[in-house]
């Protein structure tokens, strides 16, 4: 059983629909895809000639050597007196970032990397230069001596192959040093690190006999403000007379008080604070007449707390009960009731005399106080008016001694430091450790071969994107089915393979190319309502797309379904249809436009049933003319009566003007297209010649197809294919 499986090239919509799993927002994998096969060749130049460089360069550079050296830099300093943390705190995240970049700029400092060329001598002779691969004569000597042209071409040369870095993550500061010598590279690395430390070192003995220095005058400064300041307080305080007894014992002040306390002072106060004493006594005793005044005297608390009043009372409570037991059995006129009536009363006398007695004890008090009081405010009275006097005397005294208080913290705070950094000075207190020193390295540090074949990864890469860029829109080309019909907005008529021999493989119907021209066959058969246009002219865009062999197929495809078929070939400058089928081209349509034969004997038969050719004849000279005028539309009319199709093999469009005119002439007109060859404007530009001229363009065929060579593979929105193959059993 055979198997036919046909794959025609889809529509435009078919194939968009099978894109838009790879589409996204206008970009289409599979087109970026096949458009990197078709510059797979171009791609892989560019990544060879990167890789070459690459290898020639890891093979010819000189190698360079690094000498590495890890220090160590703490912000703070270690505390040997214990003072140092006045200089050194904590500090902030920005604080010690800008701590860090600015010792590796001290590190890369010229006045650091004079101190290494001179510990190593590098300024003595060329040898340093030469190492390097300069020489002396490099040097600038325009405006410098040949000796200092030679000393700044060294320091230039060790800063362009010093580098310093840290990852900000440790206090760990790298210093490497690159050379061609790997002996050298470590002595200067080692040099810089030692460099480093002594400059650091010599920075702070600086910044100490600075200061000791100015805290030298400063003290000299403060010690005579001090002494000053007290001289003048003892001459106010002789010249007013003002005796301080402020350091009194008992007295209670502060002794650090700059407030002087004299005698007047100090008794006014003692006389206030009396005063005061006396009043609140005054003000009790004053409270207690008052309230004792006001109430029946066995109602005064002092009263009743009385002990002889308590005694006095249960006597008369005694006294009572008798004198009721009396009035019981008695008259009160008995005299053993008169008696006990007569103690009650003596009693209750003694108990009221002693009240008396008590209340005008208190009130006693209370004119005792009151003349207390009258007494300090009368003493007080009298000294307010010498002390009002000596305040503002003693005012004066206490600027004076604030000042020289003053003066004494300052000269004592000043003192103390001066104390500190002269201890501190013997003291050098380093925070820059060498952790690492720099060995002699046996493996060169450049160049690396891995980073320059990544580097020539990445540069290819760079230049292949650049060149898979700029090649679609520098040279866009049309290269599909679906390029044609968005393109240029004519209509597919089928694809056609590329082939080695058109002629056997179109009459051969089981070739890719033969089922190919039955597609295409069928769509001029449906071109109109009466089957295939009678006069059809085929035509390109520019020479060698397969015009005349695709001409040759379509009369082969439909001379096989039994049409008789004439092909005419009007490419009078490069005729090719003669070849084709191995005729004789001494007479033709040259000479039929011409006038100088007749249709029949134009006509040559061929070896193929039901297909007759018009070769092109000799060249003429005016093709153009020779089409121009009416002779040929004579001609075709003939033709088209004795024939069922009349195929015009015609020049390319855009290199001539004889397809346009002829384009008028015949009932269609076909586009033959070369995939790959034509760019877009080209394909429209041809089509808009032929239409604006009244041409009836079907559609267009595209040539020389192949999607694997594209970049498609064998996808069923690319490909064409019909096979023949024996089925398996379960198909059957």
């Amino acid at each position: 059983m055979l198997e036919s499986v046909v794959k025609n090239s889809p529509s435009e919509p078919a194939r968009k629909g099978a894109f838009d799993a790879l589409s996204l927002n206008g970009f289409n994998l599979r087109e970026l895809l096949a458009h990197l096969y078709r510059a797979r060749l171009i791609v892989a130049l560019i990544f060879g000639f990167f890789f070459v460089a690459a290898l020639a360069y890891s093979l010819l550079a000189t190698r360079q050597y690094d000498g590495r050296v890890l220090v160590e830099v703490r912000q703070e300093a270690e505390k040997v007196l214990g003072t140092e943390s006045d200089r050194e705190g904590a500090s902030s995240k920005l604080d010690s970032d800008r701590f860090f970049a600015t010792q590796v700029d001290i590190i890369k400092s010229r006045s650091v990397t004079i101190a290494v060329a001179e510990s190593l001598g590098l300024f003595n002779n060329d040898s340093f230069l030469e190492s390097m691969g300069k020489a002396p004569d490099d040097a600038d000597l325009s405006i410098l001596s040949p000796e200092e042209a030679r000393r700044e071409l060294i320091i230039e040369t060790m800063l362009d192959h010093l580098s310093v870095g840290y990852t900000g993550s440790t206090r760990i500061v790298q210093i490497i040093f690159n050379t061609p010598d790997p002996r050298l590279s470590a002595k200067i690395a080692n040099a810089y690190a030692v460099a480093y430390i002594r400059n650091n070192l010599a920075k702070k003995s600086e910044s100490s006999s600075y200061a000791l220095d100015f805290l030298r005058g400063q003290l000299r400064d403060a010690q005579g403000r001090l002494e000053q300041s007290e001289q003048d307080v003892l001459a106010y305080a002789r010249r007013t007379r003002i005796v301080d007894v402020s350091n009194a014992a008992g007295n209670g002040r502060q002794a650090n008080s700059t407030q002087p306390e004299s005698l007047i002072a100090a008794q006014l106060v003692q006389i206030n604070r009396a005063y005061s004493e006396a009043t609140a006594k005054r003000v009790n005793a004053e409270q207690r007449w008052v309230r004792v005044q006001a109430v029946p005297l066995l109602s005064i608390p002092e009263v009743i707390q009385n002990q002889g009043v308590q005694q006095l009372l249960e006597k008369r409570a005694a006294t009572e009960a008798d004198y009721k037991e009396q009035l019981a059995v008695r008259q009160p006129s008995h005299p053993a009731a008169k008696q006990a009536a007569e103690r009650m009363a003596e009693l209750e006398s003694q108990i009221n005399d002693i009240a008396r007695e008590i209340r005008r004890g208190i009130r006693s008090e209370f004119e005792v106080a009151q003349a207390s009081e009258q007494q300090f405010k009368s003493q007080l009275e009298a000294l307010k008016g010498s002390t009002l006097t000596e305040q503002n005397q003693g005012i004066q005294l206490s600027i004076l001694r604030r000042e020289a208080e003053t003066n004494r913290r300052q000269y004592d705070a000043l003192l103390q430091r001066f104390n500190q950094l002269n201890a501190e000075a013997g003291v050098q207190a380093n925070n820059i450790t060498i952790i690492d020193t720099a060995m002699v390295d046996s493996e060169p540090s450049w160049p690396k071969a891995w980073l320059n074949f990544l580097l020539a990864s990445l540069m290819g890469g760079i230049a292949s994107a650049a060149y898979l860029i700029a090649q679609p829109l520098l040279f866009d080309r049309v290269r599909t089915g679906a390029d044609i019909t968005s393109r240029s907005g004519l209509s597919l008529l089928g694809a056609v393979p590329p082939s080695d021999n058109v002629f056997e493989d179109a009459q051969d119907p089981k070739t890719s190319i033969g089922e190919s021209l039955n597609v295409v066959r069928a769509g001029l058969s449906l071109a109109s309502k009466d089957g295939a246009h009678r006069s059809i002219m085929v035509t390109s865009v520019q020479a060698g797309e397969g015009k005349s062999n695709t001409c040759l197929a379509l009369a082969i495809a439909f001379s096989r379904i039994g049409k008789r078929v004439v092909l005419i070939d009007l490419d009078m400058r490069r005729p090719s249809v003669h070849r084709l089928f191995g005729l004789q081209n001494k007479i033709g349509s040259a000479n039929l436009l011409a006038g100088q034969l007749e249709v029949p004997d134009a006509v040559q038969s061929t070896n193929i049933k039901g297909i007759d050719v018009v070769t092109a004849g000799p060249i003429p000279p005016n093709p153009t003319e020779l089409i121009m005028g009416d002779r040929f539309r004579a001609i075709l009319a003939e033709l088209k009566s004795e024939y069922d199709l009349v195929f015009v093999d015609a020049p390319p469009v855009l290199a001539l003007a004889d397809s346009v005119l002829l384009s008028n002439m015949v009932d269609s007109t076909i586009f033959i297209v070369q995939s790959g060859l034509n760019s877009p404007t080209s394909l429209r530009m041809a089509v808009e010649r032929i239409a604006s001229n009244g041409g009836n363009i079907v559609g267009a065929i595209l040539t020389k197809y192949d999607p694997g060579s594209m970049g498609y593979g064998s996808s069923q929105d690319y490909s064409y294919a019909y096979a023949y193959g024996r089925t398996s059993d379960a198909d059957e």
